[in-house]
């Protein structure tokens, strides 16, 4: 006997059921309490996630306006230590790990980044468009139950700093590392203000 044929939803209508529950899910996400790693708002990047959050088509879902931080361990998520971390302009003590461990340290800079959640393929796009004049690297990750355009800077460093307490560079460069990632972070900065301006201008 022929099985009863299962109707599959059609591209329309799974478009029209994102687009219908967008303004509650919208309101239900801006609701919860940002549960990120450091545990509260973003400061730095608070005025373009209010300024994203104001326009009627999108709303932010996580960001990171850029940190630096370091680490030990595997870098497996349950298996690496954060010994300092800063979303803010480091000095000499940052790179100074308060108590020694006999392990392989390191420093690593991780860029801006941001999540934006859609109305609809054609606002994503057209957001991603103006993205591009800033962030080449920046896609739309998914448009299957949510439409998520990820935003992502192309800034970054990884190296290996100390091992069992010893320093695998000279301390003498230690001036010229921390200028390289306070200019890294003030020019991260700048281009989320332009940023923020320009989806000002975005109905």
């Amino acid at each position: 006997m022929p099985q009863p044929t299962q109707k599959v939803p059609s591209i329309s209508h799974s478009k029209n059921k994102i687009i219908n529950n967008f303004p509650n899910n919208k309101k239900t996400f801006l609701s919860k309490l940002d549960k990120s790693k450091k545990g509260d708002i973003d400061q730095r990047a608070l005025p373009l996630i209010t300024t994203i959050n104001q326009r009627e088509n999108y709303y932010t879902t996580s960001s990171c306006s850029g940190r630096v931080y370091l680490w030990t361990g595997s870098g497996k998520k349950n298996e690496t230590l954060w010994i300092n971390m800063s979303h803010d302009l480091i000095d000499e003590s940052f790179l100074t790990p308060s108590k020694p461990h006999n392990s392989l340290i390191w420093l690593r800079f991780e860029p801006f980044i941001m999540h934006i959640c859609c109305k609809d393929i054609e606002s994503a796009n057209h957001l991603l468009q103006e993205v591009h004049k800033f962030y080449k690297k920046s896609s739309i990750l998914s448009i299957a139950n949510k439409i998520i355009l990820e935003i992502r800077s192309s800034e970054s460093i990884e190296m290996p700093l100390y091992e069992n307490n010893q320093l695998l560079f000279p301390k003498t460069h230690h001036t010229f590392l921390i200028n390289m990632i306070n200019q890294k972070m003030n020019e991260m900065w700048n281009k989320m203000e332009k940023l923020r301006v320009m989806i000002e201008k975005i109905n």
